[in-house]
């Protein structure tokens, strides 16, 4: 079961407008999926940093190399910064 809550946020009007037409250009059906969106690509940011920070920390192994790259799915001498 999912569960759903409310939350009242505050923004720039130019963050606002942004959203409403990415919303519009996307097709997206309501202003909640676009910040569900958004949330989605911020964990996807964050999944990518953290498996750089892996590949960077741990991975001296080139085997272990090679699949933090492969899930990152870049090169990790290119990680952005």
């Amino acid at each position: 079961m999912t569960h759903v809550h409310r939350k009242h946020v505050v923004m720039p009007d130019d963050t606002l407008t942004f959203l409403e037409t990415y919303q519009r250009t996307h097709n997206l059906p309501s202003f909640s999926a676009v910040i569900e969106a958004a949330a989605l690509a911020l964990k996807e940011q964050e999944l990518r940093a953290q498996y750089a920070q892996y590949a960077a920390d741990y991975a001296q192994n080139p085997d272990e190399q090679r699949e933090a790259e492969a899930w990152l799915n870049l090169p990790m001498g290119d990680e952005p910064q």
